[in-house]
């Protein structure tokens, strides 16, 4: 990766850090809030390839990570969100070079959005079914089946995250200023294509 990408990358957390801020704070019922920080990931996953995604999910998780981690009831597993976004990062990025959308009709960005979300909803039971009772034996009883909203509103978001995704993809002016900022990137894709 070179110094065009990172950029791209820090932009992309920046924005999904943002996105976090501004969509948790005002929406938070006990432990569970809407959370857009994802739209950035899958841009950068869609576009950038799963090393790309999963970096920028990482570092686009760090608001939400602090927000339900030393804020909020999970303390220390606070970074289980961040390692989350990661993980759809790198889902994400895998499956755009199965379903290929950037060259293909811009309905194909929904199933990669909407099945990138499938290993994170694993996790995220994970997380609330095992680790919280392992890891914080003396959490609040309600943490233990959180995991059921939590995944109720993922299923919401990462909906409305897949429509928002097909609009994006399909304007050109978009596409074209994300691949430039992904010079590199860009030019493995199509030269990928052309074999």
């Amino acid at each position: 990766m070179g110094s065009k990408e990172w950029s791209f990358v820090l932009m992309m957390s920046a924005l999904g850090n943002v996105l976090a801020f501004i969509t948790i704070a005002p929406t938070m019922i006990q432990q569970v809030a809407l959370d857009f920080s994802l739209l950035p990931v899958f841009v950068a996953a869609i576009f950038g390839g799963p090393v790309i995604g999963g970096i920028t999910g990482l570092l686009a998780g760090i608001v939400p990570s602090i927000w339900f981690g030393p804020l909020g009831s999970l303390g220390p597993l606070g970074v289980t969100t961040s390692i989350g976004k990661a993980i759809v990062g790198v889902t994400a990025g895998l499956l755009a070079k199965v379903f290929n959308p950037t060259s293909r009709s811009s309905l194909y960005y929904a199933p990669v959005v909407l099945l990138s979300y499938v290993p994170e909803a694993a996790w995220i039971y994970a997380v609330f079914s095992i680790f919280v009772p392992l890891l914080l034996p003396g959490a609040p009883e309600f943490l233990y089946g959180l995991w059921l909203p939590i995944l109720i509103k993922g299923t919401f978001e990462i909906s409305v995250m897949a429509a928002f995704m097909a609009a994006l993809g399909g304007h050109v002016g978009f596409r074209n200023f994300v691949l430039s900022s992904l010079r590199s990137v860009a030019l493995k894709q199509s030269e990928h294509a052309k074999s």
